[in-house]
């Protein structure tokens, strides 16, 4: 289901916009960015790019070294990253300095991909931790996509991760409250992969018509305030109605 948590802002003038996909582990994220790219989003992976810069010969590796010395480094200089997240998530004060030399790789990358694209187009990013970080203010739409945690531990066990590890990870996340603070736009995504793509094709439709606040009225979004159907007006904040 598909329902609007806060009216969207209005379309950025001047560059294409910024769409946030963003929930916890197993709620089904990635499998919904990969359906808008197929629709026609420009898909910004954070993931990639942080995966060519601490690969070998990547721009963080000597930030890393400094940071964290050679004990997170194989004896062929190539990062070891199951020592670096043993010391990140034993550490805040640790974790908080990697992400300091991390974050603003992602963000120059997706800002010079951004100023590449027409004004017309719309760069769809799955940013896992956006709440967590604070970073949701660096897009102009923020989508969560969410599940039940019984569900989400079933998703997580077929791809091979113990019940104990899946509760622990969703429990160390940010709450389904604290997401919905940040959020525009909410996908409750407890049906099959087909209803996942009908959700998509919603979405894919209301940002594409979210220039002029033209969109339509779908029947499974619904105000949570009124529990009446949304109507156009309600869905894009404009001075001008």
């Amino acid at each position: 289901m598909l329902r609007l948590v806060r009216p969207l802002p209005a379309r950025p003038i001047g560059r294409a916009s910024k769409v946030c996909v963003s929930g916890g582990i197993g709620s089904g994220k990635s499998a919904l960015t990969e359906a808008l790219a197929r629709l026609g989003a420009v898909r910004f992976d954070a993931d990639e790019v942080l995966r060519q810069a601490t690969g070998v010969g990547g721009v963080a590796l000597p930030a890393l070294r400094e940071a964290f010395g050679s004990g997170v480094f194989a004896s062929d200089g190539v990062l070891d990253r199951a020592a670096l997240a043993r010391v990140v998530f034993a550490d805040a004060s640790a974790k908080a300095r990697l992400e300091s030399i991390l974050h603003p790789l992602v963000w120059e990358e997706m800002d010079r991909v951004v100023a590449g694209l027409t004004l017309a187009e719309t760069l769809i990013a799955e940013i896992p931790l956006i709440t967590e970080t604070g970073n949701h203010g660096r897009f102009d739409v923020v989508i969560m996509v969410d599940a039940p945690v019984e569900t989400r531990v079933e998703r997580l066990a077929k791809r091979g991760m113990t019940e104990a590890d899946a509760r622990a990870r969703i429990g160390a996340q940010a709450t389904r409250e604290e997401r919905e603070s940040i959020a525009h736009l909410w996908v409750e995504n407890t049906g099959s992969p087909a209803d996942l793509e009908d959700v998509a094709r919603e979405l894919w439709e209301i940002l594409q018509s979210w220039d002029d606040g033209g969109v339509l009225c779908r029947p499974t979004m619904i105000n949570p305030m009124s529990e009446k159907p949304l109507l156009p007006r309600d869905l894009v904040e404009n001075p001008i109605l």
